[in-house]
Parts: structure tokens; sequence; C-alpha cells
């Protein structure tokens, strides 16, 4: 520890609400670690005593002083040296703790657990760390939740490759997906963009169920998924890292992330990846491919400044250039398209992200100014079949933040402006869809804790749109925890969205049936509402935890897509009547025996929609999920084995009897299994796994309607409700340096 700062009595005076025998304080990284920042979840206990706080996601604690021969409080965080303070009466501590750099010559690997529930809160949150990210291959990241219930990762069609995302039993667009808590995956990226985040680039990833916070916009209904990318500054971690990875599918992966330290300030990173597939595989010999071909290059420059005091700035500049090409066996996307060429599909996009982001930090506890400032450009060039699509999009969003505490520092306050510019410009066939949104908006955000045990985050925006008026957005969130084993939580909120119709639904393009759209699409509005459970428990010496969720989500508004009333026809048109979401989730995880993670989970969901005035299931949804993972390192020889079960109940399929080339289709999806397992061996810098995805080689029967005459009345390649690929097999490494000076 560095340094260790008093405030003087005469400011404590005026927090009324802290009692005498309470001990407040604050505890935050050393300045010259690069960059100071409040340790979530450090101990703080009284010396000789094994029971005690920990800090919150300010890094703040409260602790109880019971007799006065307390006065020498431990604090303690992993990674950081453990250091003891004497304490006076009444007296607010500010505590930094230093990297302990002295035990990094001696790593142990995987002692933190691969995902985590946080505890502490008033939003839970579950967090994804390196652990967990390399059960799998995890290439994006769109196949970085094959080990997690809570998220649903699926096909959305038999020819593009498109891989959607389900939270809460709803489409993925319903969740708020951002990158280091700026919107990412948006508007025309909707289809495409979880898999512009290439998987070696993310540290972490944090998912929230249920409405998040106001002061990230309108538009979260069913949760969050952040994604925390390396940081330029961590070089302790990964200062050069190289992955490679190929597949007997064709598909071959490249990655390099190089950090450097150039002063004492500045930092930087370069984040460079292709993708490639060039193999044509049909396995099912319905003269499809069974996965196109793909040819993707993303490039990625990040910079970090750090005073180590009172400023802090982050800067970034992203490049995406992906091309794909899926369809017939026989289609040459080199020749023109016609009815003697044969059927495909193209998907051509060209992407840049930028943002800056300055943090200001002042001398009184828990009071800063950061601003935000992130776009995108954005334009796609895609064909299916005969008819064309070409989307352009600039978007633009900045935010001011303010926060400080009223009283003390049981009480704090955020608040801040916000300004949404979002210009797009769709066509299809011969549909054109043109709208600039300008969105000015205010928010503010009260947080409350009483003590370790109660907490509550309450807040309200307002945001001003220029074509659906005035959007006001309350959330709350509560959180009590019965004993330090038993937590509870309650959410409850608004959450609004503009619907992107050819971007977001692009599964319905590869199809012959007629788009119908029946009036002006208006913004979808939906309440949700959740409670959960978390027990940790402790048994045979080995630590696990319990958690129970339920979440409903009420439509007040919903771009309505019907897939059932004409098999001919899709009629696009705004709620009328009910629609709904009830989801349900249970989950243990538990170490059997040193070093043998095991994870059980069911997932329950019943998700309802009126469709042309009858309440119906919503097609291609799982109304029951099921998942096992198991995850055993042997003590010596670096050896890692995961395997992960997957179970997928019957889902209602669209109604299609009209269809004369999908009788072959039942009314309900068949249930299935599928199972993961890799094998990966670890070196001091290398590693090297090997794995295989859908063991069991169950794949959809037919997974294309009249594949047979692609350009007829009855062509469907939308209706997927299964894997396409068969068992596939894999291989990879990743070299990483470290800077431990």
């Amino acid at each position: 520890m560095k340094k260790i700062y008093i405030v003087p009595v005469f400011i404590l005076i005026v927090l009324q609400s802290i009692s005498a025998q309470t001990i407040t304080g604050m505890v935050v990284n050393d300045a010259d670690a690069g960059k100071m920042e409040p340790l979530i979840g450090a101990s703080v206990m009284w010396f000789g005593e094994s029971e005690g706080t920990i800090t919150d996601i300010e890094g703040f604690f409260e602790i109880e002083k019971t007799n006065k021969n307390q006065n020498v409080l431990r604090i303690s965080y992993v990674g950081f040296t453990t250091d003891t303070i004497q304490v006076e009466d009444e007296k607010f501590l500010h505590i930094m703790l230093s990297p302990a750099k002295e035990l990094k010559v001696i790593t142990v690997e995987g002692e933190s657990s691969a995902s985590s529930l946080n505890t502490i809160n008033p939003i839970g949150t579950e967090t994804l760390g390196h652990k967990e990210m390399k059960k799998a291959a995890c290439c994006n990241l769109s196949e970085s939740f094959e080990t997690n219930a809570a998220v649903d990762a699926e096909y959305s069609d038999a020819i593009t490759g498109a891989r959607t995302i389900k939270l809460l039993g709803l489409d993925g667009v319903y969740a708020q997906i951002m990158t280091e808590n700026m919107a990412s995956v948006r508007g025309l990226s909707a289809a495409y963009g979880l898999t512009y985040i290439p998987g070696p680039w993310i540290e972490s990833i944090q998912i929230t169920k249920g409405v998040g916070s106001v002061v990230n916009g309108y538009e979260s209904i069913t949760g969050a998924i952040n994604t925390e990318l390396r940081k330029p500054y961590e070089l302790e971690e990964e200062k050069f890292l190289l992955n490679l990875f190929g597949s007997n599918s064709g598909r071959y992966e490249a990655n390099i992330n190089y950090h450097h330290l150039l002063n004492e300030h500045f930092s930087t990173s370069v984040l460079l990846h292709t993708s490639q597939l060039q193999n044509k595989m049909d396995h099912n010999d319905d003269g499809f491919l069974d996965v196109p071909l793909t040819e993707n290059y993303i490039f990625m420059n990040r910079w970090n400044y750090a005073s180590g005091k009172v400023y802090e700035a982050q800067a970034g500049i992203k490049y995406i250039s992906s091309d794909l090409i899926g369809g017939q066996l026989t289609f040459d996307a080199d020749a023109d398209r016609n009815l003697d060429n044969g059927y495909g599909v193209g998907v051509h996009t060209q992407r840049i992200e930028a943002y800056i982001k300055n943090g200001f930090v002042f001398g009184r506890p828990n009071t800063s100014i950061g601003t935000i400032l992130s776009g995108a450009w954005h334009e796609a060039d895609n064909y299916y079949g005969l008819n064309n699509y070409v989307g352009k999009e600039t978007y633009l969003h900045s935010n001011i933040i303010g926060q400080t505490f009223i009283g003390n520092t049981n009480h704090l306050v955020k608040s801040g402006v916000s300004y949404l510019f979002d210009d797009y410009d769709e066509t299809y066939d011969s549909i054109n869809y043109v709208r600039t949104e300008n969105v000015p908006g205010i928010f503010t955000e009260y947080y409350f804790k009483q003590n370790e045990k109660l907490n509550m985050l309450a807040g309200a925006r307002v945001d001003f749109h220029n074509l659906y008026g005035t959007f006001f957005t309350p959330r709350i969130h509560f959180k009590y925890a019965f004993t330090p084993q038993t937590t509870m939580r309650l959410s409850g909120g608004k959450g609004y969205r503009v619907p992107n119709l050819f971007a977001e639904n692009s599964s319905i393009l590869t199809s012959s049936r007629q788009l119908i759209i029946t009036e002006d699409i208006l913004p979808e509005q939906a309440w949700n509402y959740g409670i959960s459970f978390i027990q940790l428990f402790t048994l045979n010496n080995y630590e696990g935890t319990i958690s129970i969720d339920g979440y409903r989500t009420d439509f007040e508004n919903q771009l309505i897509v019907d897939l059932d009333s004409d098999a001919e026809k899709i009629y696009v048109s705004n709620l009328s009547g009910k629609s709904f979401s009830n989801a349900a989730q249970i989950e243990i995880n538990y170490m059997l025996f040193k070093n043998f993670d095991f994870r059980i989970a069911y997932k329950y969901v019943d998700a309802q929609t009126t469709y042309n005035d009858t309440l119906r299931q919503v097609p291609l949804t799982y109304k029951h999920r099921g998942l096992v993972n198991a995850a055993y390192k042997t003590l010596k020889g670096g050896w890692v084995f995961d395997a992960t079960a997957q179970y997928y109940g019957t889902s209602r399929l669209p109604e299609l009897t009209e269809n004369h080339e999908a009788h072959h289709l039942p009314e309900y999806s068949p249930q299935y299994v599928l199972l993961l397992a890799q094998i990966t061996k670890k070196w001091d810098k290398l590693e090297v796994y090997i794995g295989s995805e859908n063991l069991t080689n169950y794949t959809q029967h037919d997974p294309i309607i009249a594949a047979n005459d692609p350009f007829g009345q009855y062509f469907d390649a939308s209706v997927i409700y299964g894997p396409v690929m068969e068992r596939k097999f894999y291989a990879g490494l990743r070299f990483t340096l470290k800077d431990n000076n």
C-alpha cells in the first residue's frame, strides 16, 4: 500500500447518518498501477477476526466497530498486497492497495471461478471470465455462450450463417449488447454484430437479466450483455497473444493482440483478427452449402491515458470488412445473378466504430464527471436470390454523467444528459425505408445503501424523440441479504426500442414468401419485472452456489412478424393484443472435488404473442432448456478437460399447412441433445487445445423447404430449430507473453 488518506473530521460533520460505531471508507488500486479505480469485492475485516465485509460497486465499505479493541483493519484483494491500517473513530478512510508484484513470478492458473454471480450490487450480474471463455473455442461473441444457461445462441436460417441470441426467451434485440458500456450490436449490425467481436479480444462478459441502469439508455428490456476487452495497461495479464484456430470444416482463424505501455501515463493496444472459410460442404446433399464461405478482417487500435490522480481518457477505432457467400453449390458469385446461375446469398459489410471517453475524479469521495462519445458508420450491400438489399447507417451517441453523494456515502446520485443521432437508409427490392432519429435525453439515478444487507437503485430518464415523442423510462432495483449467504433481488422497469425490420429479421429474406407491411412501424414498449435468489453454501469444504430467478416481460407494443397466417406471405404489423414472456431458471454450481467444477441448469420459457387475433406460442422458441457442464484441471501437468451437454426441448414451428413442400414438418420440433468437449494442454507460454462440437451428430432433417426449387413459391430456409452442420472437430493454440516488470 502506497498511501492512506484520512479526510479531516470537520468534513464528516455533515455525514449525519454515520454512527460513531461505524467505520466507512473506500478501497482503490494504486494510482502507480496506471489507472486508479475502485476495487469491487475487496475484503475488509478487523484484524484477528474471520468475518467482515466487502466493498461495493463503487469501492465503498461499512464495517461496525462492536468493541473498543477493534482498532486495526485488514484489507485484502486478489492480486494486490494485503495491508493493515490503524483506525480512529469517525474518520473516512481512503485506502490504496498496490499490485502484488512480488507474487507475479509464480502464477496460479484457474483458482478463481470460471463464472461468478454478484451478491453485492442491486443489479444482479453474472460474469464470465477467462476460464469460462476457454471452455470452448469462443471464436467470437456469438460462440461464447455454449457453456452458459442464461443466453441461448442459435442460427437464424440455413443459408447465411447468421447467429442470434435469446435472453429471457426473447430475441437478442431486446437485450442491450454493449462493449465496455457502449452500444455495439444494434441497428444494422443486429444480424452479424456478435461475430464482429473476436473471442481472443474479450477479457470478460457481464450478463444482466431484466431492465438495466437508466444511465445506459432506454433500450434495455430483457437485460444487458456487456463485453470488456483486453486492456492496454494490463501487461501482467497479456502483452502479446497469438491465437490460431482451425476446423475440419475448413474454417481458419488468426488473432494477434499486442499491448504496449509507452510511459507511466500512456498505453496502447493493437488487435488484429481474420476468419476464413473457403471449403464447400453439403452433408445432406440438398445442393446448398451447410455453412457460407466467409472472409472477414477486423482491426482495432485502443489508447489509454491515466494521470494517476484526477483525469483519465480512453479512445479507440475499429474497422470491419466482412464478405459472406452462401446458397447453392453451383452458384458463382462472380457471374451474373439469374435463374441459370442458381440461388445465392451475398452479405458484404464495411463498418467503422470509434469512441472517446473522459473521466474526471475529484477529491470528494465518489465524486466524478465522465463523458462518452461513440459512433459507427455501417454499409451493407447484400443480395438474397434475385432480391437486393442495401443498408446504410450513421450512428452517434454521447453521454455526460456526473456522480456524487448527498449527506453521506450511503446516498449516491448519478445524473446526466445524453444525445442520440441515428440515420438509416435501407432498400429491399422495391421497399425504401429512411429515417433519421434525433433523441436528446436527461436521466438521474439514486443509489441507497443502508448496510451490507440492504441497497436500492432507482432511476428515471426522459428522452425526446423527434419522430415518436417522449419516452419516459422508470426503473428500480432492490437487494436484500437475509444472511451473508442468502441474497434476494427485485427489479422492475420499462424499456423502449425502435425496431429495424430488415436488419433484425434477415432470416425472412431467405424465402420466397411475399413481405407485406400492413402499417407504419411504431416503437416497441415493454415492462419487465424480476425476482432472483442466490444461495451460497459449503459442502465437504468446497463452495457452491444455487441461483433461482424468474422474469416476466409484458409488451405494450411490439413489431409482429406473422409467419403463420399465410404460407406464401409474411405479414408485418404492430401488436394488436397481448404479448408476453415468462422465463424461470435454476442453476447449481459446485466443486465436486479438488479442481473439478460442475454446473447443472434448467430453464423454462413461456413466450406468447397475438398473431391475427390469436394468442399463440412464439415460434422457434424452446420451452425447456437444460445444461450440464463439467470441467477438470489436473493437479500437475497442465491438462484441462471440459465437457458440456445441452438439452433442447420442443418448440412450435410456423404453421405451413398450405406449403405443399413443408409436409415433412411437424407441429412441434423434436427434442434433442448436443454434446461438446475440449481438451487443453498448458505450458508456461503456450496452450494447445483440441475439441469437438455436436458430438451426437444431430442435424435438422431437410432444413431448407423446397431446396430443389429455390425460385419457386414454396422455398423457405428460415424454419430452423436445430443444427444444419454435422459433427465438427477443431484445434488451436494460444501463445502468450506477459510483462511482469
